[in-house]
């Protein structure tokens, strides 16, 4: 340093001086690199405060498009180089990422009094809708989910689980005979079992194509992007398609004397927070983005849990599924949601899949004011987000964190007095007012599926090394092929 301060660059400069001007071309070089740190930092207002580590630069754009290509390296990445509290870009905007167990507790304590609307990226706004529980603070918000418990609280779990079961069992038995499955069939089945569960019936295939354009967008570059623009077709054609069948079934007579619409029946009688009830148009969207929100993390959960059951170094994982299976159902199959309930150790597979294979993040907020989170100065304008990710993969939480061991959340096992299960350390649904509705029903469908599926099939191998699509949420590529071998008689 001393030498780069004192160093005279001339044509006779000495070995010293040489040293100096390069060691200054150097930190020239770095300087520049990070130029738009720099200009983040002034145009923020943020040079005299104290913020977490980590990079934001100018507008987040570098930060957005790392994050895109593989979210769950992005956080690994950071977390590794500045620890569980960072800052960084998340969707073109200032973000601070946290995980660590004090800054999770702190967070909560302030949490229910934060926007979420502003935080979200810009597609993701506009194909949510307004009638989106993510959209929405206050009273709104809290009418919309006071009427999530009637379509996904234990009742309706009660109502769903056997026509789920009989489901995965007519899925099952079809790749039994065929010996191969594609993860695509997985996301499939999952998404035609939400609409049957939520409208009553499985729809054309334009509607099955429309929402997985409709999924595409959600979080597309742009409005400009031809994902976008597809996916807000995709919503208009559902939302068309939707209300005209809700509006049948009730001049009908059909919505009250028909079980099968359990779900629009629930909604028929749905009230905001000043007591009307939802129209028409506000139920068709909710069916919408409750058919999308649960199919994408039940068939994620299912294909996750699938691949980890069935590899080589989990074998005592799926006998004790099969044995559980066997004791609990004799065989016979799942029948109710008391069947599922009791199957502990499958319960705790479909937990620690969701610890592992981390699917998304944790919910945004909006900072709207200058405050203080673990001890750092958090800017008004900035995205906070307590990222679920960063505890699933702390060592002092979940000692030898990359293995799966489902006995981490069996209560009272040796394993578990090893482990830090709080509300604080996971929560993959998130947490908080927005904390992700359907994750029990993503839970109970996958329990399900393991269940009759390990019992149908006495082995699953992948083709090849399975890949994933990264975004809205981590899931099995359509066309990693499973081949399987069936179980005898």
């Amino acid at each position: 340093a001393r030498a780069m301060r004192h160093a005279v660059v001339s044509r006779g400069a000495t070995p010293v001086a040489v040293r100096g001007r390069r060691a200054r071309c150097a930190v020239t070089r770095g300087a520049s690199m990070d130029l738009g740190q720099a200009l983040g930092e002034r145009l923020r207002g943020e040079t005299r405060m104290n913020l977490p580590p980590g990079r934001v630069g100018a507008f987040g754009v570098r930060e957005t498009l790392e994050y895109l290509r593989d979210p769950n390296a992005f956080v690994a990445t950071r977390v590794a180089k500045y620890g569980p509290v960072f800052k960084t870009g998340f969707f073109f905007k200032p973000a601070v990422v946290f995980g660590s167990r004090d800054a999770v507790s702190e967070f909560k304590s302030f949490e229910s009094a934060l926007p979420a609307d502003e935080a979200l990226p810009e597609t993701f706004r506009e194909l949510h809708t307004a009638y989106g529980a993510l959209r929405q603070s206050g009273r709104e918000h809290k009418a919309t989910r006071a009427n999530f418990s009637k379509v996904l609280g234990r009742a309706a779990l009660a109502a769903y689980a056997p026509v789920v079961a009989e489901d995965v069992r007519a899925f099952v038995s079809g790749k039994a005979k065929e010996k191969t499955m594609r993860a695509g069939d997985i996301k499939r089945f999952a998404l035609e079992m939400l609409f049957e569960l939520f409208i009553g019936h499985v729809p054309d295939e334009r509607y099955i194509q429309a929402m997985y354009a409709y999924n595409a967008g959600l979080l597309s570059l742009g409005k400009f992007s031809a994902e976008y623009k597809k996916g807000k077709q995709a919503l208009e054609e559902l939302l068309a398609y939707i209300e005209s069948h809700y509006r049948d079934i009730k001049t009908s007579g059909a919505l009250e004397r028909d079980p099968k619409y359990f779900f629009l029946k629930q909604y028929s009688e749905a009230v905001d927070e000043n007591g009307a009830r939802f129209p028409d148009d506000r139920i068709a969207t909710t069916v919408v983005l409750m058919v999308w929100g649960s199919y994408i993390e039940a068939a994620a959960l299912m294909g996750h849990a699938l691949v980890l059951l069935g590899d080589a170094k989990n074998t005592h994982a799926l006998a004790e599924v099969r044995s559980e299976y066997k004791a609990k159902n004799g065989g016979s199959g799942i029948r109710s949601l008391e069947d599922v309930t009791s199957a502990k150790y499958t319960e705790a597979v479909a937990k620690e899949s969701l610890r592992v294979t981390p699917q998304t993040a944790g919910g945004l907020r909006v900072n709207p004011t200058n405050r203080k989170l673990a001890g750092y100065d958090i800017p008004a304008g900035y995205t906070l987000t307590a990222d679920p990710r960063i505890p699933f993969k702390d060592e002092a939480l979940f000692p030898d964190v990359d293995a799966f061991k489902p006995e981490r959340f069996i209560s009272g096992s040796a394993e578990s007095q090893r482990n830090v299960v709080t509300g604080d350390t996971y929560f993959p649904g998130g947490m908080g007012q927005h904390q992700c509705p359907g994750i029990s029903l993503a839970v109970v469908m996958t329990q399900i599926f393991l269940a009759e599926f390990s019992a149908a099939i006495d082995s699953w191998t992948p083709t090849s090394t399975p890949t994933y699509v990264q975004i809205p949420i981590v899931i099995l590529a359509d066309d990693c092929v499973f081949d399987l071998e069936p179980a005898t008689a």
